[in-house]
C-alpha cells in the first residue's frame, strides 16, 4: 500500500507528472506503475536502495528509456518521449553521475552540440563561444569556452551540462546521483546553483541515498522500494529514521565495533616509505586489524594504496609481508603475494563493465577455475561464485548478466566477491561505499568485519568520517602525504581526525 502525503498543489496539472511508470530489463520488473509529481518551484528527492529504480525512473523522464505503460505530461499537455533530444526539446534535463562530454571538443562546442548556431549554412563559432561564456557567467563560472573539454574537473564538466541543459532553457532538471563524485564545497555550490533554479520555478527532482542531502535541499520525497513507490513524504513533516525505514524495509546492523582480535600477529608493515604523492610513511597492520586512514582530498591516500598493490613504485622505505619483504613491479605480482585492491573508481579501474558478473569475478582466477584441458568450468566457477555473491547480499538477475546493468552498491559487491574468491592477506579498500546506498553499506560494513574476524588484515581508506570510526581497530591520519597521526578507536573522535587532516593541533 502506497502512503500518499499530498505536497503543496499536487492535485493541480502544472509541472511534470509521472503516472503508471512501468519497466522491465529481461523480464525483470525495474519499475512497478510509478507515480510521481515534480512540481514548479520545488526540490523532489527521490530516494531508495541502489537497484530500488530511482535512476531508471529518471531516464525515463528523460526520454533515455521508455515506458511499457502509464504516460509523461508537463504542465498537463501530454508528451511523446521518444529520447533524450526529444525531452530537452520539451525543457527536460538529466544531469548523469559522471557527465557525458566529448572530452576532445572545446566547452564552447560542448554546451552547444546538437544545437550550434548557424549563420546561413555555416556554424557561427563567434556566437557559439559567445553564447557559451553568457551562459557560464550566469553560473559563475570563469572557465574558458575554447578549452578542451577533457581537461576539467568532475564539478567543472558539471557546470558544463548544466550551462548545456540552460541553452535550451530546461524547466525540468533531474539530478541523478549527481553528488557522488564531488567534494563538499563542490557539493555545496551544485546545491547553490538547484536553489537558483528553484527560485526560477524550475521543476527539479535529484535522485539520492544519502539522507543529509535529502533534508539539507528537497522540500518532497518518493521513496522507491524493489521497483515500486513506497511513500511520498513533505521533508519538513518527517525525519531521517522515517525515510530510512521505508528505503530498506529492513533493521540494518547498527555494530559499530569488530570483534575483539586474539590474534597480534603482524600482516603488514611498512617503513619510511616514500612515493608518488606519499612520503616517510609508517604503520603496520596486524592479522585481522582494520587500519582506516582518513585525510581530505589530496592527502595522499589513493597514492598510497596504488604504490601498495603495485600500480606505482615506492622510490624509498621498505615494506613486509608476513614478516618476508614486499616488492612487487605490477598488480598481478601483487595479487600472487596475496595483496589485493578494491579501487576508488570501481567502474573505470573495477570492473570490465560490459562483461558478465561471473566473467568480472572469475577473471583474476581463471587457472582455478580451468578443466583439465584448459576450458573454463562454468560450473566449477558458478559453485564458488554464488555463495560469496549472497554472503553480501548482492542482487541480480543471473551470473550471465552484464555488470553494468547492475546498480552501484551491486557492482561494488561484485568487485569485493572477486577480490575475496583470491582469499587475501591483505585486503586494501579506497571509498568502498561511496556511491552505496544504505543497505548495501550496511551489508559491505558487515562482510568488512566478517573477513577481520577470519584472520585478514584490512587497510581501509575512506572519506566517510563516521565510517572510518565505527570500523577501524585504529586510524592514520594523512595530510600532505603523510601520516600525522595514528589514533587508537577509543580515542578517536571525528572532531580530532578533522583538526589532524586540516592541519589543526589535534
Amino acid at each position: 500500500m502506497v502512503e500518499e502525503v499530498e505536497s503543496n498543489g499536487l492535485a493541480d496539472q502544472t509541472g511534470l507528472i509521472a503516472s503508471g511508470i512501468s519497466l522491465s530489463f529481461g523480464g525483470q520488473k525495474v519499475l512497478d506503475s510509478v507515480d510521481i509529481h515534480l512540481e514548479p518551484g520545488r526540490v523532489h528527492a527521490i530516494t531508495g536502495e541502489n537497484g530500488a529504480g530511482k535512476s531508471s525512473l529518471a531516464k525515463v523522464i528523460a526520454g533515455i528509456y521508455r515506458s511499457e505503460s502509464g504516460s509523461i505530461s508537463f504542465n498537463g499537455a501530454n508528451l511523446n518521449l521518444k529520447d533524450p533530444r526529444s525531452a530537452l526539446t520539451q525543457g527536460i534535463t538529466l544531469i548523469h553521475q559522471e557527465p557525458l562530454i566529448f572530452p576532445d571538443l572545446s566547452i564552447g562546442e560542448n554546451i552547444f552540440a546538437g544545437n550550434l548556431p548557424k549563420r546561413g549554412p555555416k556554424i557561427d563559432w563567434d556566437l557559439v563561444f559567445q553564447r557559451s561564456r553568457a551562459l557560464l557567467d550566469k553560473l559563475g563560472s570563469n572557465l574558458d569556452v575554447r578549452t578542451s573539454a577533457g581537461t576539467l574537473s568532475i564539478a567543472d564538466q558539471q557546470m558544463l551540462e548544466i550551462a548545456a541543459a540552460m541553452s535550451y532553457e530546461a524547466k525540468v532538471w533531474i539530478f541523478d546521483e549527481t553528488t557522488a563524485p564531488l567534494t563538499p564545497t563542490e557539493v555545496a555550490r551544485l546545491f547553490g546553483l538547484i536553489n537558483e533554479l528553484k527560485q526560477q520555478e524550475c521543476a527539479i527532482g535529484i535522485v539520492t541515498h544519502h539522507m543529509d542531502e535529502v533534508f539539507t535541499i528537497s522540500d518532497d520525497i518518493t521513496v522507491l522500494r524493489n521497483g515500486k513507490k513506497v511513500v511520498q513524504l513533505l521533508t519538513q513533516n518527517t525525519t531521517k529514521n522515517e525515510v530510512v525505514s521505508h528505503m530498506v524495509g529492513r533493521e540494518l546492523d547498527n555494530q559499530t565495533q569488530c570483534a575483539e582480535r586474539t590474534d597480534q600477529e603482524i600482516a603488514f608493515q611498512i617503513q619510511n616509505a616514500t612515493g608518488p604523492g606519499f612520503q616517510a610513511v609508517d604503520f603496520t597492520i596486524q592479522r585481522g586489524e582494520i587500519f582506516g586512514i582518513a585525510g581530505l582530498v589530496g592527502a595522499g591516500r589513493t597514492e598510497l594504496a596504488r604504490a601498495i598493490f603495485g600500480i606505482t613504485k615506492p622510490t624509498s622505505g621498505q615494506l613486509k609481508l608476513d614478516g618476508q619483504p614486499y616488492e612487487v613491479n605490477n598488480p598481478g605480482e601483487a595479487i600472487k603475494a596475496g595483496v589485493v585492491l578494491v579501487p576508488e573508481d570501481r567502474r573505470g579501474a573495477g570492473l570490465c563493465i560490459e562483461q558478465s558478473i561471473l566473467d568480472n569475478t572469475t577473471l583474476p582466477g581463471l587457472n582455478r577455475f580451468a578443466s583439465k584441458i584448459g576450458i573454463l568450468s562454468r560450473n566449477k566457477a558458478i559453485t564458488t561464485v554464488l555463495p560469496k555473491l549472497d554472503d553480501l547480499a548482492t542482487k541480480y538477475q543471473s551470473l550471465d548478466q552484464p555488470v553494468g546493468q547492475l546498480s552501484g552498491g551491486n557492482q561494488q559487491k561484485v568487485v569485493l566477491t572477486k577480490w575475496l574468491l583470491e582469499e587475501p592477506k591483505l585486503l586494501i579498500l579506497d571509498e568502498p561505499t561511496r556511491g552505496v546506498d544504505i543497505g548495501a553499506k550496511a551489508d559491505v560494513h558487515r562482510q568488512i568485519r566478517h573477513l577481520a574476524s577470519q584472520g585478514v588484515a584490512i587497510l581501509l581508506i575512506s572519506s566517510d568520517l563516521p565510517e572510518v570510526l565505527s570500523l577501524s581497530d585504529r586510524i592514520g591520519v594523512m595530510r600532505k602525504g603523510e601520516i600525522v597521526g595514528t589514533l587508537a578507536a577509543a580515542e578517536a573522535t571525528e572532531a580530532l581526525v578533522v583538526s589532524l587532516a586540516s592541519g589543526g593541533q589535534g
